[in-house]
């Protein structure tokens, strides 16, 4: 019985032929895609507005959020009216809350702190505080001493004794320096009676050229630590403090960023600039210019209302890209009904139709032994002592 010998697919190729250069191939495909990258960005890229916004001051273009231009920056209220310090306005307030615990920064639970019922759940099982159990908190964040307290001890305190006498009276009354701890211990008592106290008075105070004036009560040390915090805003000196790091250049500066985003200003500037999510600012350039249209899937869950309004949306979401986006597909030629879409919408016939009218598809060969026989007319035919033969291993009878 003779050996089975595979053919080489290449050398016994029947189908058309023709020429291929790979590198002319490829230096066209990477000209032509150039050109489009260059022309798509002409047309559809977004101005470098810097942080303009309607109704909101001009920016210079490639200027990024600071502590300089949230405590200097005028804003306009519901009215249209322009308030000159409304920037440090907002600020002060800020400073107050990240003291008092009450930003949403404070509030977030892990990866930045420990605070209680935080980290976002579905049903109960909490993909936060397993990572916590695991691996602790990985950022961890104290806004009193980080945002705060700490920039005054390093940068104003050596050289005004009024904040220094302010910073050691307010961490001689209590609270909690600690990295990470619970919203609810980043202040004592007294702590919390001075905060409070002030809030109201700052709410009701007023603001000129970077000097905060309220009305006399009982606030300690609180009225002295939040002016200087303004002061070191205004003057560029806290920006410094929260993009520095142990490593010379600081490419996560992610404490200056979630302290930023307490404040007012900065989801004003974000929605004046077509970029919050329910303005599907997940995938927006400026102003709602086309921006990154492959994180349409990603932006399309905060959309629907049963997740938008959840507190657990960013999870919620989470999961759905990783079910959606990465295990769907994995799993595609197990999934009944999707593994057949190919074969229901057969999309590629359409792409192939020239290959397809000019080769043909030829009919299966029927198997043995009950082919038909497919000799030429000009060639013999086998007669019953021949194949005989054949059947006796060749040797005739």
């Amino acid at each position: 019985m003779s050996r089975r010998v595979s053919k080489h697919p290449i050398r016994h190729w029947t189908g058309p032929e023709r020429k291929y250069d790979l590198i002319f191939e490829g230096t066209v495909g990477v000209v032509i895609v150039a050109v489009l990258v260059v022309a798509a960005s002409i047309i559809f890229g977004s101005a470098n507005g810097g942080l303009t916004y309607p109704g909101g001051p001009p920016s210079p273009a490639g200027a990024a959020f600071t502590a300089t231009y949230w405590a200097t920056s005028p804003t306009t209220d519901d009215k249209g009216h322009l308030d000159p310090n409304g920037g440090a306005a907002d600020f002060a307030a800020a400073v107050v809350t990240e003291l008092d615990g009450s930003s949403a920064t404070a509030g977030y639970g892990p990866p930045y702190n420990e605070t209680p019922g935080a980290a976002q759940a579905i049903g109960h099982v909490s993909l936060a505080g397993a990572a916590h159990t695991i691996f602790g908190l990985t950022q961890p964040i104290n806004t009193a001493n980080d945002f705060v307290l700490a920039p005054l001890s390093q940068i104003v305190a050596p050289y005004n004794p009024t904040v220094a006498a302010a910073l050691a009276q307010y961490t001689a009354a209590g609270g909690s320096r600690t990295e990470g701890v619970a919203a609810d211990q980043l202040d004592s008592d007294q702590q919390t009676t001075w905060l409070k106290a002030y809030t109201d008075a700052l709410a009701k105070g007023t603001i000129e050229n970077g000097t905060i004036t309220v009305a006399p009560g009982n606030y300690g040390p609180v009225p002295a630590l939040v002016q200087a915090e303004l002061t070191i805003a205004r003057n560029g000196s806290l920006d410094g403090y929260l993009h520095g790091g142990p490593a010379q250049i600081n490419t996560n500066p992610y404490k200056a960023t979630m302290f930023y985003s307490d404040g007012t200003l900065w989801k004003t500037v974000a929605s004046g600039q077509g970029l919050t999510g329910d303005q599907w600012g997940v995938m927006n350039e400026l102003w709602n210019y086309p921006g990154q249209f492959w994180l349409i899937l990603y932006a399309i869950p905060y959309h629907i209302p049963a997740i938008a309004s959840s507190a657990s949306a960013d999870l919620w979401v989470g999961t759905l890209i990783v079910i959606l986006g990465m295990l769907l597909q994995l799993l595609l030629p197990w999934v009944p009904g999707l593994r057949d879409i190919p074969r229901l919408i057969p999309f590629y016939k359409i792409i192939y139709r020239g290959y397809y009218e000019k080769h043909p598809p030829r009919p299966p060969t029927p198997a043995h032994p009950h082919a038909p026989n497919t000799a030429a007319p000009d060639q013999p035919q086998p007669t019953a002592a021949s194949a005989a033969t054949v059947e006796r291993g060749g040797r005739p009878s």
